[in-house]
């Protein structure tokens, strides 16, 4: 009887202690939930003024560079009356200021443009020879002038993609590898693995340390510095070019990859979905019944 009595007692204290518990436990699951609600309040008004203020930059863009381009016209036409050397001297010096302004400006209100979401790609099938051939074209005469080798391989693919955003997102990246590179040159290959194609821009520059991989995606941040030649050009090294390339190819939906060792050069990669080329105008294809095709 003894032990019966006992083992009641027991079971009637660990019942309160489970009782206890459950409330605590309610009450801190509860406290968590109310956290959590806030929490997604904050994060929703973050996430709205963001949005508010980089559509507000976008539709803006005109009256934030109507005052600019103004400036830039006058200086012209000071340039054009003035008569002594040391006064053309300094328009040109105040007009490439002005123009390093006017590009800055273009390029944030660009980048608020594709984080408001307010850039649509106009898909279609591209032609890597064709954009590859581009680039050569106006890199080389940049490649020449520092001594360096830009090399580019065909590859006769085609890829599913915006024309305009690849060209501006390879433009930015083969002009950092260039910049960043004192001796050797740069390669710009493509190869196809399955439905993906895999373009790779590799350098034998400076390098980047493997920490700061993330860092130079970001806003402003430099890799380090430029190789002679950039200092004559006051337009040149914003910070902003791996930033914009960061944008583009996550409003695209393309994978961007690095891989990098200090004083061994730079290869970034760019993943996109393979595409058939697109067939020559004029031709006819046959006609398909109805549904046929259609997935």
């Amino acid at each position: 009887q003894g032990t019966a009595f006992s083992l009641f007692q027991t079971a009637i204290g660990l019942e309160a202690q489970v009782r206890r518990r459950t409330q605590e436990l309610t009450a801190t699951l509860a406290d968590l939930e109310l956290s959590n609600r806030e929490l997604k309040q904050a994060r929703d008004v973050a996430v709205d003024a963001n949005r508010s203020k980089t559509r507000f930059l976008a539709a803006a863009s005109h009256d934030v560079l109507q005052p600019l381009n103004a400036a830039l016209l006058l200086m012209s036409s000071l340039d054009s009356v003035q008569r002594g050397a040391e006064g053309k001297r300094l328009c040109r010096q105040v007009e490439r200021s002005l123009d390093t302004m006017d590009a800055l400006l273009r390029t944030l209100l660009y980048m608020s443009r594709l984080d408001a979401g307010d850039v649509r790609p106009q898909w279609e099938s591209v032609s890597l020879d064709t954009l590859f051939a581009s680039l050569a074209s106006d890199f080389e005469p940049m490649a020449r002038l520092r001594g360096l080798e830009l090399r580019v391989r065909p590859s006769g693919l085609h890829v599913r993609s915006d024309a305009t955003m690849l060209r501006r997102l390879l433009q930015n990246i083969v002009t950092n590898a260039l910049r960043y590179t004192e001796r050797g040159g740069v390669l710009l290959v493509a190869g196809r693995r399955g439905g993906e194609v895999h373009v790779r821009v590799a350098d034998t520059g400076i390098g980047i340390a493997r920490d700061r991989f993330e860092d130079i995606f970001v806003e402003f941040d430099r890799c380090g510095s430029p190789a002679a030649g950039d200092d004559e050009d006051v337009s040149a090294g914003f910070g902003l070019g791996l930033a914009i390339v960061e944008r583009m190819a996550r409003t695209l939906g393309h994978e961007i990859t690095l891989n990098s060792r200090l004083g061994h050069g730079s290869c970034f990669g760019l993943t996109m979905p393979y595409a058939r080329a697109p067939a020559p105008r004029g031709e006819r294809h046959p006609a398909h019944a109805f549904g046929e095709g259609v997935s």
